[in-house]
């Protein structure tokens, strides 16, 4: 039922911009940047969804600078990630020994 109703709001395009697949557009204000190996990965703290949860921290790469600490900015991203290396972990309530497999994500800015 769920699968449905995804796939109903992905072909309703009426009245707004149709996306790609796996990207998406990232608002919020800078916290601070790096450069590492010639990329640039800044911060964005992004806007809480309401008054009880917490605002997410996201890190976008780039080839160029996206702007000054406490600028706000709305980027377009592709949505990317990869998986590490597993571990094996005690289940605290079965007492079973499971294999996790981490997944990184990664938001690559969209440059044209």
């Amino acid at each position: 039922m769920a699968e449905s109703n995804v796939m109903m709001k992905m072909d309703d395009k009426k009245g707004h911009q149709a996306s790609k697949a796996m990207q998406v557009m990232v608002s919020g204000r800078i916290e601070g940047s790096k450069t590492y190996e010639g990329k640039r990965y800044t911060q964005v703290i992004t806007p809480a969804a309401d008054v009880y949860s917490r605002p997410q921290m996201v890190e976008i790469r780039s080839k160029v600078r996206l702007g000054d600490k406490g600028e706000e900015i709305s980027v377009p991203c592709v949505l990317g990630g990869f998986q590490r290396k597993p571990y094996e972990t005690k289940d605290k309530q079965t007492g079973e020994v499971v294999k996790v497999v981490p997944v990184e994500h990664t938001l690559d800015l969209i440059e044209e």
